[in-house]
């Protein structure tokens, strides 16, 4: 008897390995993505939108109200460090000259506080535009357009350092140098040694894709233009399979997001638009 039921219990467990046992999928990781709808005054504050599908459809999470110190809060890029999430953001419309940018801080993704305006620091700064986060290790940076001069639309990237984990004290700028005259949107991540910068040509009105082996503000070399023409506000998210996802503000036509994807982010797929409603210019993160 004790034999039979120990057939019975191998036969069984066998059945259970190969009919019951296969490991469920992991779930999506939850972004959330943090942006503005427009030029009207009311579209320029902070919005929180969240998706559960990987980044291809997001729904509102939170219109916050939050317009910042001068009203006008655009192009807002986010962080998480912690519990506490960071916005950097373009503090006038495109058509206001603006000398610096803000930094603001929450930790309910609801209720924002500003905690600094990090000036321009270029001699005749009429733009500071587009601030986009930048981390390595435990240092944190901000790349920053900024146009000087009497050539008010020729943009340069700029390299801000925090100086504290507070976020309240910054250092530079540094300029991206080799990265070329008249980019903005300016977005950076690293792999392995690699960087590599995803910008907005404002002469030709492409998106490029830059790399450098040497370090963030040297060497930078030129891999060619992305999709068509007529985007702007590259963001990168790395996803939970390790597969980039970038996401660009289709400006020229004024119909949304759209977004492609690569896995060794030197080769992308075609863009597709994505769901959110009334999005622009933004960048996400994992929630």
């Amino acid at each position: 008897m004790k034999r039979l039921i120990g057939g019975v219990a191998a036969v069984f467990a066998l059945l259970l390995g190969v009919f019951v046992l296969p490991q469920p999928a992991s779930a999506a990781t939850t972004l959330i993505y943090a942006t503005f709808k427009g030029d009207a005054a009311a579209d320029e504050e902070l919005w929180i939108y969240q998706s559960t599908n990987g980044g291809t459809s997001y729904s509102t999470l939170v219109d916050t109200n939050f317009h910042g110190p001068t009203g006008v809060l655009r192009d807002p890029t986010i962080l998480k460090r912690g519990s506490v999430y960071y916005i950097a953001y373009t503090v006038q419309s495109w058509t206001t000259n603006s000398t610096y940018f803000n930094v603001a801080s929450s930790t309910n993704l609801t209720s924002w506080t500003n905690l600094a305006s990090i000036p321009a620091g270029i001699s005749g700064a009429n733009y500071t535009w587009a601030p986009e986060f930048y981390v390595e290790g435990s240092t944190v940076k901000l790349i920053t357009s900024v146009a000087a001069t009497s050539c008010s639309f020729c943009f340069r990237p700029y390299v801000y350092t925090a100086q504290n984990t507070a976020l309240t004290s910054w250092s530079g700028p540094a300029q991206m140098w080799g990265l070329g005259t008249n980019h903005i949107d300016t977005f950076v991540v690293k792999s392995g040694s690699t960087w590599h910068a995803f910008t907005k040509n404002e002469t030709t009105k492409y998106i490029e894709h830059w790399t450098t082996t040497a370090n963030l503000t040297e060497g930078w070399v030129n891999k060619g233009n992305l999709f068509a023409s007529g985007y702007e506000g590259p963001s990168l998210v790395q996803l939970d399979n390790g597969s980039w996802r970038m996401y660009v503000d289709h400006y020229s036509a004024g119909d949304g997001i759209y977004t492609a994807t690569s896995t060794d982010l030197n080769t992308w797929s075609s863009l597709s638009k994505i769901t959110c409603s009334g999005c622009r210019h933004g960048t996400a993160i994992a929630k």
